[in-house]
């Protein structure tokens, strides 16, 4: 994914080349998800929940092809980790990452209120490892979906914008275990 989201990045900055003031960047703070586990051992079910919970850092870039349309890409999940106390001394750790590339409509409705939309692809990674004596090596799956975001953006001047935004991509899915990718998500834009 690191790959994938580098070589996005390169494209975008090669096409700033030509208009530098068309780019923009951007990051953002997710929830920190409350993150629920339940399963079965010996005919008895338990829930647990996250002793650890990070927020999951977004970054993202972009290029305006026209006042309305752009093609950004993002990276998410600097610090997206979730842990879990199991019995007799055991903690199931969880890590999250996605990277997407996608194209972005604005529709403004006022001189500062904007509302967007985006559509793309994404690739979202899922790790999961169990610490504790003999436990076995962590694991990782990964898959490429569809991407989608809605948000609203304030514009506090004219080259930065606070933006409330709502991501969606699809589930990821390991040995019983099942995470959500989506998001809200408060962050900055910064136009050149």
């Amino acid at each position: 994914m690191n790959k994938f989201v580098c070589s996005t990045l390169i494209a975008l900055a090669v096409c700033s080349l030509v208009r530098a003031e068309d780019m923009y960047i951007g990051a953002g703070l997710s929830s920190f998800g409350k993150g629920h586990l339940k399963y079965t051992e010996d005919g008895v079910t338990t829930d647990r929940y996250s002793s650890k919970r990070d927020p999951a850092l977004t970054v993202f870039a972009g290029y305006a092809l026209s006042p309305s349309w752009a093609l950004e890409a993002g990276y998410r999940g600097i610090g997206d980790e979730k842990a879990f106390e199991l019995s007799q001394g055991y903690q199931l750790k969880t890590r999250t990452h996605m990277g997407y590339f996608a194209a972005r409509n604005t529709w403004r409705l006022d001189e500062d209120w904007s509302l967007y939309g985006k559509a793309g692809v994404a690739q979202g990674r899922f790790k999961v490892g169990i610490d504790g004596k003999d436990a076995p090596a962590s694991e990782t799956v990964k898959k490429n979906g569809l991407y989608l975001g809605f948000g609203a953006a304030y514009a506090v001047s004219k080259d930065v914008s606070l933006l409330l935004e709502l991501e969606h991509t699809d589930k990821l899915k390991q040995q019983g275990l099942t995470i959500s990718m989506d998001r809200v998500s408060l962050g900055v834009r910064v136009g050149f």
